[in-house]
């Protein structure tokens, strides 16, 4: 059979492949050019958030230095300084109940409340074989990051009961709540060496409180009742000291309290940072009890033994309850702790021996000197809180001032008043001491012939009122080496007034000495030389008889509640540091 040529050339598929090859050549190199250029650009943008995240982290190293630190990373890592497209200091809330988007606000550099930056970096990501497709050499690639960190501290300042003993404490208590709610002494001394964690106070507090919020920080804004801050205490505590505040927790039914009465101050909306450090913050049981005890009426039960004085009845009550703040300051730079100012009431009654020599004819039968001691409230503003590492880089620094007494006092942080006052709470205007009953005394006029002529139960007066110190504003620093080496309580002021001060109350300068109205028709004629004598001998006999026990007196009464005058004290409780986080 013939072969046609034509043909069998039209029916030959050799070769084929390499034609489809070819036509499809220009097709599969460019999708190999797609391909390097692709997985380059992703190279590069990967390098690019790499840098945009180490800037980010850079400049929240220093808050105060953020756009410097920030511009030296990028220079280090990425190039020109230009790369940096956005740069912005705020505010990150890491709080579940704040939609993502929304937890970030820009703030002004400087601002106190900045604990995030947000940067945005450019850069251009080289085109390769692409650009056969495309007139343009590059793309340009933008990448965000936003890292933040928070520091706080929690800190207490003088809080005047904090020293108060088992009685006075438990005396504190019924004048709350009645006399089932005290605490035997022995427990109240194991609940000052036990400490609790107040995370888990607080979050257990939140379930019995029903506080449903998708924020775990709102517990801080909670009002509950007290007897849940009981149960909720007695949950925490080992189960045999939990049954020794029964007492205590059947006695508050029907009382509220105020979650920020023990720690507060504290921006909430930060939600999970809140609870971190929270979690991370032990204290002393017995401060729960004592943030139920602020601010009421307590006796003070100071062991004294003076010579020449029969009893001595101390009590303390806090001035300014409008005043008050948290037990604990708990916040970031600018958080403040307030404490009111305080009046002690110290009535002394003396051996009536004690004043020897106030002139013939006197015979003393009662000496009963009412004192009372003000001192100032005073404020401790957290100014800074660092992050660094070094022992000699400041981790906490505060600003202590006393807040002012009456205005009649001037710029007096104390004052020591003789006399009778209302026993009403508010700062003491000094215009409305009373003269009180001083001394009582027997006047014999000695007749030579003549029976004496006795006046018993005439009644001698005095008022008397001295301010002490001047109010100036202390600092007070923590470094990281003191937290480290467990320094955590500094004094601030100054304690060398009371001496001074009781010889300036009883002076002639500021004492002043009646009779008592009602009485002027007992002393007539003859007596009226010895009245004068006695009035004239008083200010001397004082001065030199009763410096001495009334300075030892107000010294223990003070120390009983733990308070010197113009003095203080300031905790730092916690220092913290959030770790940088990078937020997406």
């Amino acid at each position: 059979m013939p072969i046609d040529p034509l043909t069998d050339f039209a029916k030959a598929q050799d070769g084929a492949v390499a034609i489809i090859v070819s036509l499809m050549l220009t097709v599969l190199i460019g999708f190999v050019a797609l391909g390097v250029d692709v997985a380059s650009l992703y190279r590069d943008r990967a390098h690019l958030q790499a840098v945009v995240d180490l800037t980010a982290v850079s400049a929240m190293g220093n808050r105060d230095d953020a756009h410097v630190r920030a511009q030296h990373a990028v220079a280090r890592n990425a190039g020109a300084a230009d790369a940096i497209k956005t740069f912005e200091t705020g505010r990150y809330l890491r709080n579940p109940a704040i939609a993502p988007q929304d937890r970030f606000a820009p703030l002004p550099e400087g601002d106190a409340a900045v604990n995030a930056v947000r940067v945005v970096l450019k850069d251009a990501g080289a085109l390769h074989f692409a650009r056969i497709f495309s007139e343009a050499d590059h793309v340009m690639l933008n990448r965000t990051a936003l890292a933040t960190r928070t520091a706080a501290a929690s800190f207490a300042l003088d809080s005047h009961v904090l020293r108060l003993n088992a009685a006075a404490l438990n005396d504190t208590l019924k004048n709350e709540y009645g006399t089932s709610a005290e605490i035997n002494a022995g427990d109240i001394a194991v609940l000052a060496d036990t400490s609790i964690n107040l995370g888990s106070l607080l979050e257990t507090l939140g379930n019995l409180a029903g506080v449903d919020t998708r924020n775990p920080a709102d517990i801080l804004n909670a009002t509950t009742s007290t007897a849940d801050l009981i149960a909720a205490l007695q949950t925490v505590l080992p189960a045999g000291l939990a049954s020794g505040l029964n007492g205590l927790a059947g006695s508050v039914n029907g009382v509220r309290f105020s979650v920020a009465s023990l720690i507060g101050g504290i921006d909430t909306e930060l939600g999970l940072t809140v609870t971190d450090f929270l979690s991370g913050t032990d204290i002393a049981a017995i401060d729960v009890i004592y943030s139920l005890a602020d601010g009421a009426p307590a006796r003070l039960d100071a062991d004294i033994n003076v010579p020449g004085v029969l009893a001595v009845d101390s009590s303390m009550i806090g001035n300014e309850p409008a005043a008050q703040s948290e037990w604990y300051g708990f916040g970031e730079e600018g958080a403040q702790l307030r404490r009111t100012a305080m009046r002690l009431k110290t009535v002394v009654v003396a051996e009536p021996d004690l004043l020897p020599n106030l002139g013939a004819g006197v015979q003393v039968t009662k000496i009963r000197l009412p004192l009372y001691t003000e001192l100032a409230g005073a404020v401790a503003s957290l100014e800074k809180i660092g992050c660094g590492g070094g022992a000699s880089d400041v981790a906490a620094r505060f600003s202590t001032d006393a807040t002012p007494l009456h205005a009649d006092n001037g710029t007096s942080i104390a004052a020591l008043y003789l006399g009778e006052l209302s026993g009403a709470a508010g700062l003491v205007n000094p215009a409305d001491l009373a003269f009180a009953d001083l001394l009582e005394v027997t006047i014999v006029v000695d007749l030579p012939i003549l029976p004496d002529i006795v006046i018993p139960g005439v009644i001698i007066q005095a008022r008397s009122h001295v301010g002490l110190g001047s109010s100036n504003s202390d600092q007070v620093t923590f470094t990281r080496g003191d937290i480290r080496e467990g320094v955590t309580r500094k004094s601030f002021g100054s304690a060398n007034l009371l001496s001074a001060g009781v010889t300036s109350l009883l002076s002639t300068d500021t004492t002043e000495f009646r009779l008592k109205p009602g009485q002027e028709g007992l002393i007539t004629g003859l007596a009226e030389p010895i009245l004068s004598g006695l009035l004239n001998a008083l200010p001397g006999a004082l001065l030199a008889e009763m410096v001495g026990p009334l300075d030892a007196i107000l010294d223990a009464t003070l120390a009983a509640a733990g308070l010197e005058l113009g003095a203080g004290e300031l905790t730092l409780i916690g220092h913290y540091c959030e770790p940088i986080r990078l937020a997406r």
